[in-house]
């Protein structure tokens, strides 16, 4: 079952020709290797766009999330094993 974290994050992400990779993230004192994104989509809040990224370190699944106007990340969610 996937728990709500929403917490800001470091994240580690290639920008290359107007696409987003993220590579790892940092949360909970380690840094989380993404081995897999699952799904990308577009969320809209406000004049805010919103990248949703799902992606999995082959232990568990994370959805982490870019706001563009801001330039911040947040772990949305996470199912661990």
């Amino acid at each position: 079952m996937a728990i709500v974290i929403d917490e800001p994050v470091k994240v580690g992400a290639v920008f290359s020709r107007g696409t987003i990779r993220p590579v790892w993230f940092a949360w909970n004192g380690r840094q989380v290797r993404i081995k897999e994104t699952t799904f990308i989509w577009t969320t809209f809040e406000g004049s805010s766009t919103i990248h949703h990224f799902s992606v999995s370190d082959g232990k568990g699944l994370y959805e982490i999330c870019f706001q563009s106007d801001s330039l911040h990340w947040r772990l949305a969610r996470a199912e661990e094993s």
